[in-house]
């Protein structure tokens, strides 16, 4: 996978765990929220590392989220 395909995914991954976050109450003062953002910082300079840290981490998070939405939607 490229770099942009990389990055392009992680700021979709990124974007939803603050979402899920948020939505699950915390605020922007919280210790994760504030991991997150830095995260997304460093993601937006174009850190590799923390790219890949996002894809790999964060990424089956919110795809077993959203298959827990799937699942809900079709019963």
């Amino acid at each position: 996978m490229n770099n942009n395909t990389k990055l392009e995914i992680a700021v979709e991954i990124i974007a939803a765990q603050i979402a899920m976050c948020a939505k699950n109450g915390y605020t922007l003062k919280s210790r994760e929220m504030q991991t997150l953002i830095k995260e997304r910082n460093e993601m937006y300079k174009g850190n590799k590392m923390v790219i890949d840290k996002i894809i790999k981490l964060y990424g089956p998070k919110i795809k077993s989220e959203y298959e827990k939405i799937t699942i809900e939607r079709k019963l």
